[in-house]
């Protein structure tokens, strides 16, 4: 009897000294630290900067599912070119960025698609993104200068993470890692998260974009591999469809 009594005793004592135990408080860092961090961190390449970019993306739409191959080459101050391709290395489209317009040129019908703005036409043509094709690039790159304003208009906690407010700016909030590594990036009716930290040399990017638009539209992009030592001619950046190919304005 007094040894079950001991061990009752035992057990009484071991829950007494769990419980009173002091709970553990995730550590946060102020707010104002983790967004320094984020800009310490993040990449920022001059305009006449190259860069080469290979990628797999998931695209999907209440429509259509599909799963292709992305090549994204130029510089980051414009002109970008990205070339794609599905099933066997076909390639379905291939676009071209610059100052002034986003083009797409799509083999199998022979037609020229034209738009003002990358993001649009793109999703018009069920490759639905929240940025256009240098802005993805740069992001694609770590660089955020082009995207995310230097300044906010207040913070929150946010799930042991900062959240980011900003006023009259494409981007409305932001959200960090009490590291300052980048969780989220929120707009008018999309968000993305950024997953995976990896490391080239020098370079520091994400692994994987998860892309959330309205409409249930998505695009998931996995990074294959970067290279920012390759350097690109003229005819390398240009877009030129052959004679008899149409052209449509999209709106």
């Amino acid at each position: 009897m007094k040894f079950y009594c001991g061990i009752l005793c035992l057990l009484l004592s071991t829950f007494l000294v769990f419980s009173c135990a002091p709970k553990r408080i995730p550590v946060e860092r102020p707010p104002e630290v983790v967004w320094q961090d984020f800009w310490e961190q993040s990449s920022s390449f001059q305009e006449d900067q190259e860069f080469y970019i290979q990628t797999s993306v998931n695209y999907s739409t209440p429509d259509q599912q599909r799963r292709v191959q992305a090549a994204i080459w130029g510089f980051a101050g414009y002109p970008v070119r990205m070339d794609i391709s599905a099933g066997f290395g076909q390639t379905v489209s291939m676009w071209l960025e610059d100052e002034l317009r986003w083009q797409a040129y799509n083999p199998g019908e022979n037609t020229r698609y034209i738009h003002h703005d990358g993001s649009r036409g793109a999703t018009l043509l069920g490759f639905p993104t929240p940025m256009g094709l240098r802005e993805t690039s740069l992001v694609l790159l770590g660089d955020f200068q082009h995207l995310v304003p230097r300044e906010y208009h207040r913070v929150e906690s946010h799930e042991n993470m900062w959240k980011y407010y900003f006023e009259d700016e494409n981007i409305t909030s932001v959200v960090l890692e009490q590291d300052g590594s980048l969780n989220m990036i929120k707009g008018d009716g999309w968000h993305v998260e950024f997953k995976g930290i990896e490391q080239e040399n020098d370079l520091f990017y994400f692994s994987r974009l998860d892309m959330h638009l309205s409409e249930d539209k998505e695009a998931v992009i996995r990074i294959r591999s970067v290279d920012v030592d390759r350097t690109w001619d003229q005819e390398q950046m240009s877009l030129d469809p052959p004679d008899g190919t149409r052209t449509i304005f999209l709106h």
